[in-house]
């Protein structure tokens, strides 16, 4: 016997499939039902709303509701792995019509965004979760954007199974990255930190940076390697060491990047949202407030408007 709906469940599907039903969807309850639930509840919700009227209410909510609110309020109801398969196979592709692609969206900036930093057990189920959902093989898909070699290189090694163990040796491999760097070597420097577990690359980077305090590893890069090597490949390495050395303070830097300029690239900041919900959330945003003096919901509320505007703030859970 099947367990029995909670109240609360029955009446949240009720509500959204009501509001979905009108001709002119109704977008202010979706936010206010789909804003204020936890990531395990909209999950939940969603899983009941494909057994009660045998649609999916991700696509329903993308197909119903036109631009970023819908792509975000479908994103918000599906499972964080199905959401990432969504992102990496639509990668360079703005749900924003008629503008064009921002430099910090594209194919590359997305596939570095989801695939980097993530543990060999992490990238195993989105390459299977991606063979699943649409019969293609990551990382063929992600190597048919790559025009540069070292690209191609630096993501077959980030898809690469690794088997999750200590350094066996930190002081030598901080002596390996730091001749590398000296030497302003830039595919050896890529191609090593990308051979390395997360874990790995997490403490030679922060072990690095103990005992190299004047001399962080980004900064070393910056000053040897960036003023005579610009483009794709340092870009691939900086967020490397970058994700590396501190992913709360980083992905605060990705939101203030998603914002900064004229107007706000909304497909990156949605992906953000729905990628980091949760607990580590609460450290983007302890992160963001120390580096920019504002909290991120001040910042948000400061460059989006309306409904959209109002979902973001409620999915990070800060209002003001």
């Amino acid at each position: 016997m099947a367990p029995a709906i909670p109240p609360e469940l029955t009446f949240d599907l009720q509500n959204i499939h009501t509001a979905l039903g009108y001709a002119v969807p109704d977008q202010e309850a979706l936010v206010n039902i789909i804003g204020r639930r936890e990531y395990q509840q909209l999950v939940t919700i969603a899983r009941q709303y494909k057994a009660s009227y045998g649609v999916d209410l991700a696509t329903e909510l993308d197909r119903k509701i036109i631009g970023s609110l819908g792509s975000l309020l479908a994103g918000a109801c599906q499972h964080k792995v199905l959401a990432e398969v969504q992102y990496l196979h639509k990668a360079g592709k703005s749900n924003r019509k008629y503008e064009t692609l921002r430099k910090k969206d594209t194919a590359i900036e997305v596939f570095c965004e989801i695939l980097v930093g993530r543990t060999s057990e992490e990238i195993t189920e989105l390459q299977e979760a991606f063979k699943a959902v649409h019969q293609a093989d990551l990382k063929e898909h992600v190597l048919s954007f790559c025009k540069l070699e070292e690209t191609k290189t630096f993501f077959i090694a980030i898809l690469e199974p690794k088997e999750e163990k200590p350094l066996e040796n930190v002081e030598e491999a901080i002596e390996k990255l730091h001749k590398l760097l000296e030497a302003k070597d830039l595919n050896g420097s890529l191609q090593y930190v990308s051979s390395l577990t997360t874990a790995q690359l997490h403490t030679l980077v922060r072990t690095y940076n103990s005992i190299h305090q004047k001399a962080h590893v980004v900064t070393t890069i910056e000053k040897n390697i960036a003023h005579s090597h610009k483009g794709e490949v340092l870009d691939l390495l900086l967020y490397t060491v970058m994700q590396a050395a501190d992913p709360a303070r980083h992905v605060a830097l990705r939101f203030e990047e998603s914002m900064e300029g004229l107007g706000t690239n909304e497909d990156h900041l949605s992906r953000l949202v729905i990628r980091n919900r949760g607990k580590f959330m609460e450290k983007v945003k302890a992160a963001y407030h120390m580096d920019y003096n504002r909290t991120l919901a001040d910042r948000i509320r400061g460059d989006t408007s309306g409904l959209y505007s109002h979902l973001v703030c409620h999915l990070i859970h800060q209002t003001i």
